[in-house]
């Protein structure tokens, strides 16, 4: 009895996952950048679904306890549960069937040291800001050169001559949308507004 209802479980929870395009666009968002929560206008802004279409998928996505959520002021935040069973598969598919862009945002997302990223998709150059200059050890980086620099040297580069930077400033956009990070506020003082990425929140 106990293994059928497991079965069941998991086959609600695939049909529950796969059943609409909606619903394959909002659980992108999560599994390329899977520690961070967000709320409903985030997860609007970077899909592009109408907030109700939204609200319905992520009821069902947490229904089936994939996602979890939590209260916060005004806002309610949802995020993945990287425990569920077949977190890894299901990442692991969404990556697959991701474009270049995406696919290395998503190996970036998960670097403990990376705080920003930037891309130059015509240039075909990421500049990641890591703390302390860690290079990121990523297995495969995909289709694009990688530049590092430390949050201190960029910052100090950002501060003495910025035009070096205005690859990715201003002809590049925000490949992780981390404008919480202290570096952005420096970025914005220095004159820059930088776009996010499709489908960054």
């Amino acid at each position: 009895m106990t293994i059928a209802i497991s079965q069941n479980a998991h086959q609600r929870a695939l049909l529950a996952i796969f059943a609409s395009e909606a619903r394959v666009a909002v659980l992108r968002v999560f599994m390329l950048d899977p520690l961070r929560a967000y709320y409903q206008r985030q997860i609007e802004a970077a899909t592009g679904l109408a907030i109700r279409a939204v609200q319905r998928e992520l009821e069902r996505l947490t229904a089936i306890a994939l996602l979890y959520r939590r209260e916060e002021g005004n806002r309610t935040y949802y995020q993945v549960d990287i425990q569920y069973s077949f977190f890894p598969e299901l990442r692991g598919i969404i990556l697959k069937m991701s474009d270049p862009a995406d696919r290395i945002r998503g190996l970036l997302a998960l670097e403990e040291s990376v705080c920003l990223a930037f891309l130059n998709e015509g240039e075909g150059r990421v500049l990641i800001v890591t703390t302390g200059g860690k290079r990121p050890s990523l297995a495969e980086p995909g289709a694009f050169a990688l530049d590092v620099m430390s949050s201190e040297e960029f910052t100090r580069v950002l501060s003495a001559d910025a035009r070096s930077l205005e690859i990715f400033l201003v002809q590049g956009v925000d490949l992780l949308g981390r404008r919480e990070d202290v570096i952005w506020r420096r970025i914005e003082a220095a004159g820059y507004a930088v776009k996010k990425g499709k489908g960054v929140p």
